[in-house]
C-alpha cells in the first residue's frame, strides 16, 4: 500500500471522527466559563485576568474560575448593587495566610515569606496630620508623589501605605479597574518593594506592591502602556496550595442551571440537627425551608430535600438570573453556601414534562407538570451528554422522578419509588448502595426506551402493588415521550430478576 495513501486515509479518518464527535463535549475544555465570559470580553479580559487556569471551581461557597492574573467570582444573588455581582478573589490576602515562605511572587525575586514580613502591621505608616478619612496626596521621600490610603475597608483614619502616583493613575483608569480600585484591587498591604524579575534573557529592577486582589508591578522597560502590569497570582494560588477540597454540597452542582423545585444534598451537621436553606436571587426574591438532616451511610449529618414554594398559589416567577444558595443553623451559623442560575419559568434551557406520582389511599398514579432542565450550564462526567435529544429530556424526566413529588399539594401526592430514609432505613441495604436511587444510564432502541437504575431501587421491601406502582411512574413518564413505545427497567444493568414482588 502507498503510504502517502495511507496516512492521507488516517487523516480523513481523523477528521470524521472529530467531526462526528457530540460538539457539548468540546465545550468541556478549558475555557472561560459561560457566567464569565460576557465580563472577561467587556474588560479586555486577556489583559486583566490573562488565560484560564481552571475549569469551574468554587471560592467560600461562589463560582469561580481561575485565570493567570487571579480568580473572578460570581456573587448574583449575595449582593444587591449588580456592579459588585463579579469579584476579584482576595488572592494575595489568601496567599499571605497560606503560602509557603518560598512560594515566590509572580516570578520575582520575592518570596511570599518577604512579602508576609513587608505587611506586618507594624511597618505601616501613620496617617498624615489632620488627616479626615479617604485618600491624601503626599511626598514620600523615597518614593515621591503618592497617595496615601488607609489600610480600613471603610478608608478611616489608621495606618496604611503610600502609593506610588504612577500605581495610583492605573488604579484610576476605568479600563483597567473597571469597578474602581477598592472593588477590583483592594486595599494595599505591602510599602512599594524593589524586586528583581526575569524576562527573557534580562534581568530588570521592578516596583512592586501588594494590594488585597493582586499585585501591581511597574517596569519602565515594558512597551508602551504595559509598564504597570498585574501579576500572575492566580498561577501563585494553584502553585502554593492548590485547589480547596470539595464543598459539602453535592447538590446542585456547581455551575449548574437549576430550577424551582431546587433539589438540595449536602453533607452536613449531625443527624438530627435542624437547619433552613434559603435561596436568594438576584433581585431580591427569597425562598426558605427548615429541613431535619437524617442519618447518613457514613454516621454523618444528611441533608436531602427539595426546596420549592409551599402553599402559595402563585408562586414568584424571577427571569433567569444568577442566585445564592445558603445553608445555616438555627443560630444562624452559615454551614455550607452555593452559587446557581435560576431559570425562569419557560426558559429555553428548560421543557415542561409530565411526572407520574401516586397518590396518597390510592392505587393510582396521576401525572404533575414539571420544568425540567435540558441545558446543565456547563458538561460534566457521567451526564447526558452522548444522548440524543429525546434521550437527554427522558432522562432528564426520570432523575426528576427519583427526587420525588411536592411535599405539599392538594392532590396528596406521593412515590412508591423508595425515598433516601427507606433506602437509609432498609435492612438489606449494601454499602455500595448510596443514599438514593439514582438513574444510571437510558438508551431509547427501536422504541424500547430501557432504564437502569441504581441497587437503592431494591429498597421497595416487595409487595405486588408497591412493584406494580413503581413501574407504572416510570413506564408512564417516559411513554409521554412518542419515540418510545415500550420501557424496560433494569437494575444494576440488568432486566431479569430486578423488580419482583
Amino acid at each position: 500500500m502507498n503510504h502517502r495513501c495511507g496516512a492521507r486515509s488516517l487523516l480523513v479518518l481523523l477528521a470524521l471522527v472529530a467531526a462526528l464527535s457530540p460538539t457539548p463535549i468540546a465545550r468541556a475544555q478549558l475555557g472561560i466559563e459561560r457566567r464569565f465570559a460576557a465580563y472577561y470580553q467587556e474588560h479586555d479580559g486577556i489583559r486583566l485576568l490573562g488565560d484560564p487556569r481552571t475549569l469551574l471551581h468554587e471560592a467560600e461557597g461562589f463560582p469561580a474560575q481561575y485565570f493567570d492574573k487571579g480568580r473572578i467570582e460570581d456573587h448574583q444573588g449575595a449582593v444587591v448593587d449588580p456592579a459588585w455581582a463579579f469579584m476579584f478573589g482576595r488572592l494575595t490576602a489568601e496567599l499571605l495566610a497560606r503560602a509557603a515562605d518560598d512560594v515566590t511572587v509572580s516570578g520575582t525575586s520575592l518570596t511570599y515569606g518577604a512579602l508576609r514580613d513587608a505587611a506586618r502591621p507594624a511597618g505601616r505608616s501613620a496617617p498624615p496630620p489632620g488627616f479626615p478619612g479617604g485618600v491624601q496626596e503626599l511626598t514620600q521621600p523615597g518614593v515621591g508623589r503618592a497617595v496615601f490610603i488607609p489600610v480600613d475597608p471603610a478608608l478611616s483614619p489608621a495606618p496604611g501605605y503610600a502609593v506610588p502616583w504612577v500605581f495610583w493613575t492605573y488604579m484610576n483608569q476605568p479600563e483597567y479597574v473597571p469597578g474602581g480600585w477598592l472593588h477590583d484591587l483592594g486595599l494595599p498591604l505591602s510599602p512599594p518593594l524593589t524586586v528583581e524579575a526575569v524576562k527573557g534573557a534580562d534581568v530588570r529592577q521592578v516596583m512592586l506592591q501588594a494590594f488585597e486582589r493582586t499585585v501591581l508591578t511597574l517596569d519602565p522597560l515594558n512597551p508602551p502602556g504595559w509598564e504597570v502590569e498585574r501579576g500572575n497570582l492566580g498561577a501563585d494560588a494553584l502553585q502554593a496550595s492548590g485547589l480547596p477540597a470539595p464543598p459539602p454540597i453535592g447538590a446542585p452542582e456547581l455551575g449548574a442551571n437549576v430550577t424551582v423545585p431546587l433539589h438540595l444534598e449536602a453533607r452536613i451537621g449531625q443527624p438530627g440537627l435542624q437547619v433552613v436553606a434559603r435561596l436568594r436571587w438576584a433581585d431580591g426574591t427569597a425562598l426558605a425551608q427548615p429541613v431535619t438532616l437524617l442519618r447518613g451511610e457514613d454516621g454523618a449529618g444528611l441533608l436531602i430535600t427539595n426546596l420549592e414554594w409551599a402553599n402559595i398559589l402563585a408562586p414568584p416567577a424571577p427571569p433567569t438570573q444568577g442566585a445564592l444558595l445558603e445553608i445555616r443553623d438555627l443560630a444562624g451559623n452559615l454551614l455550607a453556601r452555593r452559587g446557581v442560575t435560576l431559570l425562569a419559568p419557560g426558559d429555553p434551557a428548560t421543557r415542561t414534562v409530565q411526572l407520574y406520582w401516586t397518590v396518597a389511599g390510592t392505587e393510582q398514579t396521576t401525572p404533575q407538570l414539571r420544568q425540567v432542565v435540558i441545558d446543565p450550564g456547563r458538561p460534566r462526567p457521567g451526564h447526558w451528554w452522548a444522548l440524543s435529544d429525546t434521550e437527554r429530556l427522558a432522562a432528564g424526566a426520570l432523575e426528576e422522578l427519583l427526587w420525588g413529588p411536592p411535599s405539599m399539594s392538594q392532590v396528596g401526592f406521593t412515590t412508591a419509588i423508595p425515598t433516601p430514609e427507606e433506602v437509609l432505613g432498609y435492612p438489606g441495604r449494601k454499602p455500595d448502595w448510596g443514599h438514593r436511587v439514582a438513574l444510571q444510564g437510558l438508551t431509547i432502541a427501536d422504541g424500547v426506551a430501557t432504564a437502569s437504575f441504581s441497587p437503592a431501587l431494591k429498597a421497595y421491601g416487595g409487595g405486588s402493588l408497591r412493584v406494580q406502582l413503581i413501574r407504572e411512574q416510570i413506564t408512564r413518564t417516559l411513554l409521554q415521550f412518542p419515540e418510545i413505545s415500550a420501557v424496560r427497567i433494569a437494575i444494576d444493568g440488568q432486566v431479569e430478576g430486578g423488580l419482583e414482588p
